[in-house]
């Protein structure tokens, strides 16, 4: 799949869309589509078709249709499966945050020092609450 982008003259009413940091459901979505560019690239320079790339993964044509259109969560299981079937293999590591990326979070962050993750203001969400005994 090939995406071509065509640039007009003009005003560009998407440009304030991507003049600031990502939010965070905005770089998951980018990355979603890098893995989606990447599983392409490698079906294509092999010349595996997806309907080959489903029986490779064991799974349905319509989950290969569903993965390819990058809508849905990668799940771990899912990237490994995908990597196999095109002889790859899946790296998976954090790296810290640069000081000056300019997608993410980590930027609106940094120039905001007094900013503090919902995690801290109020992990009771995120634990299971306990009663007394």
């Amino acid at each position: 799949m090939k995406i071509t982008y065509t640039r007009r003259k003009g005003d560009n009413p998407y440009a304030d869309l991507f003049s600031g940091p990502l939010s965070i459901e905005g770089e998951a979505e980018y990355r979603k589509q890098w893995i989606v560019h990447e599983l392409l690239g490698l079906m294509e320079e092999q010349g595996i078709t997806r309907a080959e790339l489903a029986r490779r993964m064991e799974v349905q044509p319509s989950r290969v249709t569903s993965i390819l259109s990058g809508t849905n969560n990668f799940t771990i299981d899912t990237l490994v499966r995908a990597g196999r079937a095109v002889g790859a293999d899946i790296e998976l590591h954090f790296v810290p945050m640069k000081k000056d990326k300019t997608q993410g979070e980590a930027a609106k962050l940094d120039a905001d020092e007094e900013s503090v993750s919902k995690v801290a203001e109020d992990p009771t969400p995120y634990r299971i609450k306990r009663k007394p005994d």
